[in-house]
């Protein structure tokens, strides 16, 4: 019979090893909606969440800005790939890929045929929550002048911004963060605040921002894979730093 409840609950005990890496994953303690808390297990090295059964839609706005912070944090030097076979931290079952669609989002993630829960990829997480999108070919062109290659923000894998719109590998179409899904949920937390700010970009101008362009640099500083940056890992950034600057 399979260890664990898949009640939605935040669990006890130690941390879970990652299903990818099999190392130990680190505990995030966050806001539940309503009340309560939610404790998410995160990878830095794989990039990835482990969720126990319903985690991720029981997380409250505040949960979720908390989470992409911890993403933030956990960005590595160096992409690990995950391998073919990924098992239930709590079972021990191998995960089963599973596309879903969240209102006219498509993302995917590894669930227990159980109920124990899912692994899912950072980007996935994002891809759930509508903070992605695809970029339109005027951004696309004052993406050019910044940068010419980047790094898949699916599989890691290069892209030259020249030749191609998608990752000539897994075929994913190059994503940036929404700036508008990302200013409605910092609304959502600010609705008892008069005082407090939107972020200072918008949809239209995201790519032309200088806070961008400065974390884009940034990231091409501190990567260990050439010069190539993640346009998502980019936007986390400045959505990170705008986050904290917020206190």
């Amino acid at each position: 019979m399979p260890s664990g409840a898949p009640d939605g609950t935040a669990h006890a005990g130690g941390p879970l090893d990652c299903p990818g890496c099999r190392t130990p994953m680190r505990r995030v303690d966050l806001d539940r909606k309503h009340h309560g808390r939610v404790v998410v297990d995160l990878c830095n090295a794989c990039q990835a969440l482990w969720f126990d059964a319903l985690e991720s839609l029981h997380l409250s706005p505040v949960g979720t800005l908390a989470l992409f912070r911890a993403i933030h944090a956990a960005r590595p030097e160096a992409r690990r790939a995950l391998p073919s076979r990924v098992s239930c931290p709590r079972c021990d079952t191998p995960l089963t890929l599973t596309h879903d669609l969240q209102r006219t989002t498509r993302f995917s993630y590894y669930r227990c045929r159980h109920g124990h829960g899912r692994f899912t990829p950072f980007l996935q997480f994002l891809r759930e929550k509508d903070f992605v999108r695809p970029v339109p070919p005027d951004e696309l062109k004052r993406l050019k002048k910044l940068v010419r290659i980047i790094r898949c923000s699916s599989c890691g894998a290069p892209v030259d911004l020249e030749r191609a719109t998608a990752c000539g590998y897994c075929r994913a179409p190059i994503v940036v963060l929404d700036p508008d899904a990302v200013t409605k949920a910092i609304r959502q937390l600010d609705t008892a605040e008069t005082h407090a700010a939107p972020p200072d970009q918008n949809a239209a101008g995201f790519l032309e921002a200088a806070r961008f362009e400065r974390e884009m640099k940034r990231e091409q500083a501190r990567g260990s894979q050439g010069s190539m940056v993640d346009l998502v890992s980019v936007g986390i950034g400045v959505l990170a730093a705008a986050l904290f600057a917020r206190g």
